[in-house]
């Protein structure tokens, strides 16, 4: 009998818990948001129960995880091109665990690419095959050192997670540069920080929105994420530390989205419940949620990050919406 118990609780521990990642263990603070111009963050803070599901889950694993921005700036993570603009090659070697978000930029190689999925380079580990696209169209030349960007807008991730498309990353490059008034000869999502009125506009929002901005940074597990009257997304981490050491790079996510295709913020507290309610109310609603208008990554049968977007489109529409309209 002792046996049997083991065995059906390892069967319900083999497949992600959601239960953790609703409003029974998380609180949306709209009191602590923070907004300028055209961008408002509102966090989601998890409650003395999320953490303590998430040590009950072995989630505090996590905490171990080495962002690549980190890696690579510390010289653990080499990089190489294959072949195929859709593919490189990875080795991981540092001690940790390194997370890849989809999303990521990197500048350099043969052309700039941006990382295709979620992953977790394990420890000394060599020859990760990692998925990505090309943001850099017209460029293929002598490879150029890697480095670190950020991550790219909402909607280009969007495209990106679920359009799964190289074409359709181009076609959304090519708009955002020009919506931007940025020339590339080589049609660099990159290019951007070559404007100079664009990296300003960047850099006061930076300013705006940094993490200690925000009141009481330390339980804070995701942000909500919204310009106009849109929600533009949300992501949430599996630890309040996952969260601290990567929203360095998130954040450009939804400042480049503010700035690209954002409008002045006005929205109720009310309208962006409405947005929270479908995700965090209970497992049901979010599956359902997720499964339409996001993403969610697990490792070792934890969730690690869940992503949604702007839910004015689901999936099988992505290809026919024009997501290049103005709110």
């Amino acid at each position: 009998m002792k046996n049997f118990l083991i065995l059906i609780l390892g069967y319900f521990l083999s497949f992600p818990l959601y239960g953790q990642f609703t409003y029974e263990h998380l609180t949306v603070d709209y009191a602590s948001a923070i907004t300028y111009k055209n961008l408002k963050l509102v966090p989601i803070r998890g409650k003395n129960s999320f953490f303590q599901a998430g040590n009950n889950q072995g989630v505090q694993a996590v905490q171990n995880y080495l962002p690549l921005r980190d890696a690579m700036a510390a010289g653990q993570v080499t990089i190489r091109d294959r072949a195929g603009v859709n593919q490189l090659v990875m080795d991981n070697l540092s001690k940790q665990p390194v997370i890849l978000m989809s999303g990521e930029i990197l500048k350099g190689g043969k052309q700039d690419r941006v990382i295709a999925q979620d992953m977790v380079l394990l420890p000394n580990s060599r020859r990760n095959r990692v998925p990505v696209y090309c943001v850099e169209e017209k460029r293929w030349s002598s490879p150029k050192q890697w480095t670190y960007y950020h991550e790219g807008s909402m909607h280009l991730r969007r495209i990106i997670d679920q359009s799964q498309n190289q074409s359709n990353v181009w076609k959304e490059i090519s708009y955002e540069l020009k919506k931007d008034n940025v020339k590339s000869k080589t049609r660099a999502y990159t290019s951007h920080s070559k404007n100079p009125q664009y990296a300003a506009l960047e850099s006061k929002y930076l300013q705006a929105f940094g993490l200690d901005d925000f009141s009481t940074p330390q339980n804070i597990v995701g942000i909500i994420g919204i310009s106009g009257s849109v929600v533009i997304g949300c992501d949430l981490l599996a630890s309040a530390e996952l969260f601290q050491r990567e929203f360095d790079g998130l954040i450009f996510s939804y400042i480049d989205e503010a700035l690209t295709y954002g409008l002045p913020v006005d929205i109720t507290d009310g309208a962006i419940q409405q947005y929270a309610d479908k995700l965090l109310r209970n497992e049901r609603m979010q599956k359902a949620f997720i499964q339409q208008y996001g993403k969610i990554f697990t490792q070792d049968g934890k969730i690690i990050h869940i992503t949604t977007f702007d839910d004015r489109v689901s999936l099988p529409e992505l290809e026919v919406f024009d997501f290049r309209q103005r709110w």
